[in-house]
């Protein structure tokens, strides 16, 4: 769990010493993944939560958030509120 919340954090970006710089690059690389999955046919991606919708929100973030987080928190909300996942 604690390698678990370390990822999570380094991804954010929220560990003391992160640049603004790493964080922008983090997030445009994260972004670049999340467009990625545009490519994927609707099948793959109901197996895996994301609707096109939801992507091409994430896709849309600016630089300063993390698409491929916010995407996931996304999925995550809209699962609960279904029913279909236990936070």
């Amino acid at each position: 769990m604690r390698d678990y919340a370390l990822h999570q954090a380094q991804v954010a970006g929220n560990l003391p010493g992160t640049g603004i710089i790493e964080k922008l690059l983090r997030n445009w690389l994260a972004r670049k993944a999340v467009r990625r999955l545009q490519d994927l046919d609707d099948h793959l991606l109901r197996d895996i939560g994301a609707s096109r919708e939801d992507i091409r929100w994430a896709a849309s973030l600016p630089l300063s958030a993390n698409s491929a987080l916010a995407l996931e928190e996304r999925q995550r909300e809209r699962m609960a509120k279904e029913g279909s996942y236990v936070v």
